[in-house]
């Protein structure tokens, strides 16, 4: 009977040792997963991460959007005194320009990077008008009816190209300039910022 009873002591003693070296070998491999594998993901993480960012930096702007177009603007005014116009003080003219209207992200550092299961998410702002052109060799005077009293002067002039950039802006963002330099954008940024190696993918959403 005392045989019986010490033959049960050793082996509940038996299985609770290798019940205990199976835990520790447990922890140990977790602790080795974690601190090693997981570790090094991270760190490969962090570092993809600081590429892509100093890839934008160094771009900055990017514009993949242009519009070219020849825009007309009418300009027309007197003289007045108290809101009445002075006779023989009409003055007016018909001037054209060509220029060009450019769609992009004016400063990429404002984009957001973020790890994603082992690749880059990049969140973009949105798309806007980054500048307005104006070739002055293309300008012409289609029309003009001048005055002595009130004769066309440069600040008319200026005031009829900051209507003309205007009116250009409005005709590129009805034309799509915008969707175009987006499209542009995803595709030009997915191909520049990918890995050279492929130890990552690169994804473009917008904010």
């Amino acid at each position: 009977m005392k045989d019986i009873f010490k033959g049960v002591i050793i082996k509940v003693v038996s299985i609770i040792v290798v019940a205990g070296l199976i835990g520790l070998g447990g922890i140990f491999l977790y602790n080795y997963f974690t601190n090693n594998i997981l570790g090094l993901n991270q760190h490969a993480n962090s570092s993809n991460i600081q590429i892509v960012k100093e890839k934008l930096k160094e771009t900055a702007e990017l514009n993949t959007g242009s519009y070219l177009c020849t825009t007309v603007v009418t300009k027309e005014n007197s003289r007045t005194i108290k809101g009445w116009k002075i006779p023989l003080t009409r003055k007016s003219f018909v001037i054209s320009y060509d220029g060009t209207v450019k769609a992009g992200i004016k400063d990429l550092t404002k984009a957001e990077v973020i790890p994603s299961e082992g690749n880059v998410v990049i969140k973009l702002p949105e798309m806007e008008i980054t500048d307005i052109t104006i070739d002055n060799d293309s300008f012409k005077i289609m029309d003009e009816s001048n005055n002595i009293f009130n004769s066309i002067s440069i600040g008319d002039l200026n005031d009829a190209q900051k209507e003309l950039k205007k009116k250009m802006k409005e005709r590129a963002v009805e034309k799509g300039v915008l969707d175009i330099a987006k499209n542009n954008a995803e595709t030009l940024l997915s191909e520049m910022l990918k890995s050279p190696t492929g130890d990552y993918d690169v994804k473009v959403e917008w904010k």
